[in-house]
């Protein structure tokens, strides 16, 4: 299994990265450590995929723009699995890049031909409205208010929950 696992970090293809995780899977070999390093990779090439398509460069990346990052990136290896491509994720940060994809959703705002809705894609609502609400100098006072507004919202519902 240990030579699986090295292997793992040298799959660039999400077809047979989703192929062996299928097939270790089926076979009842799926174990804690594999399913990390296909996590891991799965991200990898979701970052990497978001990069180049949302030309969105190399970097470097504020702390802010990473985190953002790291969120699509993994609802986009979450898509990949299930067979779907992140259209509506491209176009937004093809539209204005990542601090813009992240105001444009919080706000529901925007001049996009595609959706703003990251929810539709796996991306929890409130996910994006706590980072503006910690990263609060990043972003237009705009989606910071409605981020507040959000939070304040949902406070009761996340002390009943927690």
């Amino acid at each position: 299994m240990d030579a699986v696992i090295t292997q793992i970090s040298q799959i660039t293809d999400w077809e047979f990265l989703i192929a062996l995780e299928r097939s270790l899977e089926s076979r009842g070999r799926l174990d804690l450590a594999a399913r990390e390093a296909l996590e891991r990779q799965g991200n990898l090439l979701s970052r990497r995929y978001l990069l180049q398509k949302g030309k969105l460069g190399n970097g470097p990346f504020s702390p802010v723009e990473n985190e953002v990052l790291d969120v699509l990136a993994t609802a986009t290896a979450a898509l990949r699995r299930s067979r779907r491509l992140p259209h509506n994720i491209v176009k937004s940060l093809r539209a204005g890049g990542l601090i813009e994809a992240v105001e444009r959703n919080v706000c529901h705002a925007g001049a996009l031909q595609c959706r703003t809705d990251f929810e539709a894609d796996g991306i929890p609502r409130g996910t994006l409205e706590r980072i503006v609400d910690r990263h609060p100098q990043a972003f237009e006072l705009e989606a910071r208010r409605a981020a507040a507004r959000y939070i304040a919202d949902q406070e009761p519902a996340f002390r009943a929950a927690g």
